[in-house]
């Protein structure tokens, strides 16, 4: 995530940003990625910025990108986790 440069929480944002041209489904693997390493110093934010899009009320409609998209285990079963909350709460 460029170097721990930028925060997750922006990272996050960015990638709700709803002018994007398309779902930056690499950078949420990244993301995943960091919050499943055991030694990043970013893990815990990762965490928080995962959260954080989980509970979105659009994060959804990017489920299909992620699991079409995403070349991470995690991330896929992540976009899963939304389809299924989706499921549930709508």
């Amino acid at each position: 995530m460029n170097g721990g440069m930028e925060s997750m929480e922006v990272v996050a944002q960015r990638l709700m940003d709803p002018n994007a041209p398309e779902f930056d489904v690499l950078t949420l693997d990244k993301m995943v990625a960091t919050a499943y390493d055991p030694v990043s110093p970013h893990r815990s934010a990762a965490n928080k910025a995962l959260m954080k899009l989980q509970e979105s009320s659009e994060m959804w409609t990017k489920a299909d990108a992620i699991l079409e998209k995403s070349q991470n285990p995690q991330c896929r079963f992540f976009g899963l986790q939304i389809l299924d909350d989706a499921i549930k709460t709508r």
